[in-house]
């Protein structure tokens, strides 16, 4: 059993599944570095005067951005995909997937 902290401070006890926490890719901080380039390279290219450029280089910074934000999100409420728009915390899905089971 493996203990980490959470944002607040507070222990909390993870087994396996900390493990695999842990092993995860950070695509979270890709889509911060690949927004940030883009809004510099659409800063760039505005003061090159190629205007049309420039808008679709800072619609594509403002796509990572949003990506960024959703991928923060799910990693820090710990969320999982349970239907086509249905998002629940992994403790949920994990406690109900124990109820159906019997046990």
């Amino acid at each position: 059993m493996e203990r980490r902290t959470d944002e607040h401070g507070d222990e909390e006890a993870h087994g396996a599944s900390a493990a695999k926490g842990a092993a995860r890719f950070d695509f979270a901080r890709v889509f911060k570095v690949a927004a940030f380039a883009l809004f510099a390279s659409s800063a760039a290219l505005l003061f090159l005067a190629r205007r049309e450029a420039a808008f679709l280089v800072a619609g594509l910074g403002a796509a990572a951005w949003f990506l960024n934000l959703r991928t923060t999100l799910i990693r820090k409420h710990d969320l999982v995909k349970v239907g086509g728009r249905d998002w629940r915390p992994r403790r949920e899905v994990e406690e109900g997937a124990g109820e159906d089971d019997g046990e």
